[in-house]
């Protein structure tokens, strides 16, 4: 086919697809968030006095803002060792694998073929002295040649796709990032609950103790003759209650211990020293403005790089639409005798070129374009649920850090007045001017506040990383 009438064709072929490519330029939703965050983290005075004092760090380690040792040790075998991190490690070399499949029509393909071939041919006849003789005709033939192909990318077809998959391999990188926030937040959770179990332990087996005391005070005026059957019986419920409530804790505190084995990657429980949650320091966190959200949240990057993929997609829908111009070639050598084979005379070759143009395909390139521009809309209206949800993640992880810290100073007054209506309790007992009913509420009123303390300060730990990993924690985008 001549120039002229290759142009012809493709023109007549872009006219019939009516395909517009600028109408696929990728441009970002636009999501409007507010200026500012509703809540504040300032620490009250009653948290701060009770706790440690906030001693701030500049690790890029958010975690490593507790003070733990054992925590940053747990978290950098996760790190190296955790399941869910290794299989998003798998999906992003998987993408690089499909990027290179993407990238492979960008470039000239070469291919390697020989052979040989003999055949008969109608046998000829052959005089004798004996008469005459059909022998067969046998002919044999030798080939070997490189054979070559191009597209011509015309519309970009081919580099659309390179761009998806590129875009694709990016947003399984912001999901690694996701992944490692998360399971750095499920450690320190596991971790923190792990404390917060010990300190209700030892709080249980306090109140075993004292209920132990006061059951074998009661015996003791049941054999003076002024405490009877009626007294010991409630109280021995309280002990055993206590033995029970023990029994409980232990049960949970080993299946976390096994739950944060899991994360850690290994069947083996990690060791670590048992600390009351008190010795952590209490991190200062900057949630900054909402804007900062679309750098630093993994997740919404992820969702914008899965933007941009199927936006190379429609690209390439599109293109497909158009003609293509594809360059064929081969080199080689041919010849019926194998000792001439690579003789300059028995060199052959061909060059070609072969224009499609799409005419009727019964609606399926439309249907792709069709396809993928609905892949698009969906595609951002979850970017821009994303960036909302983060906003909220925030909102929710800084009200829920202004509440467990209420809380946990409630809690701390509560427990405070409990023990000393305890204390005064027991001497009121001692001296006999209560009877064991009164002593019993305060007893249980007491040992209640205390499991309370426990639970609210593990809420409290367990707030501040939940509003680090709302803020995408330390993970930083690097790039523009």
């Amino acid at each position: 086919m001549t120039r002229s009438r290759l142009l012809v064709a493709a023109v007549a072929a872009l006219s019939l697809s009516g395909c517009d490519l600028a109408n696929s330029e990728y441009l970002r939703p636009i999501v409007e968030l507010p200026a500012f965050f509703r809540a504040n983290p300032a620490p009250t005075p009653a948290a701060a006095a009770e706790e440690a004092a906030p001693e701030p760090r500049n690790d890029a380690a958010w975690w490593s803002q507790f003070g733990s040792a054992d925590l940053d040790r747990m978290i950098a075998q996760a790190q190296d060792r955790n399941f869910d991190l290794a299989a998003a490690e798998a999906r992003i070399r998987q993408a690089i694998a499909q990027q290179e499949i993407s990238a492979a029509p960008l470039f000239p393909s070469l291919d390697f073929t020989s052979n040989a071939t003999r055949q008969q041919t109608a046998p000829t006849s052959t005089s004798t002295r004996t008469g005459t003789v059909a022998r067969p005709v046998w002919s044999s033939r030798y080939n070997m040649q490189f054979e070559a192909s191009y597209e011509i990318d015309f519309w970009g077809k081919n580099r659309a796709a390179v761009d998806a998959a590129s875009a694709t391999l990016q947003a399984r990188r912001f999901d690694l990032a996701t992944v490692a926030l998360t399971t750095e937040a499920n450690v320190a959770n596991a971790f923190f609950q792990l404390l917060g179990f010990g300190e209700r332990l030892d709080y249980a087996r306090q109140s075993l103790a004292d209920a132990e005391d006061i059951l074998a005070a009661i015996r003791a005026r049941e054999a003076a003759g002024t405490a009877s059957l009626v007294d010991i019986a409630p109280q021995v419920g309280i002990v055993e209650g206590q033995r029970a409530t023990i029994a409980s804790l232990e049960r949970q505190f080993a299946q976390q211990y096994d739950a944060l084995a899991v994360l850690l990657g290994t069947p083996q429980r990690p060791d670590y020293t048992p600390i009351p949650l008190t010795d952590l320091r209490i991190p200062v966190v900057a949630a900054g403005v909402p804007s900062e959200l679309l750098r630093r949240r993994p997740d919404i990057a992820s969702a914008e790089a899965q933007l941009v993929a199927a936006n190379a997609d429609l690209k390439n829908a599109i293109a497909q639409r158009f003609p293509s111009l594809s360059l064929t070639g081969a080199a080689g050598y041919q010849s019926t005798d194998l000792g001439r084979l690579l003789d300059p005379t028995s060199q052959i070759f061909s060059i070609a070129a072969g224009l499609t143009a799409p005419i009727f395909a019964g609606g399926r390139l439309q249907g792709q374009e069709r396809l993928q521009r609905a892949r698009l809309e969906e595609l951002a209206a979850t970017y821009q649920k994303t960036v909302v949800q983060a906003f909220a993640d925030v909102e929710t992880a800084l009200s829920g850090l202004r509440r467990t810290r209420e809380q946990l100073d409630a809690q701390i007054a509560a427990t405070a007045a409990s023990r000393l209506g305890f204390d005064a309790a027991q001497a009121q007992y001692r001296a006999g001017s209560i009877d064991s009913v009164a002593l019993r509420d305060t007893q249980r009123s007491y040992f209640s506040a205390l499991d309370a303390l426990a639970q609210a300060r593990l809420g409290y730990y367990q707030a501040l990383v939940a509003l680090f990993q709302a803020l995408g924690g330390g993970w930083q985008l690097a790039g523009p």
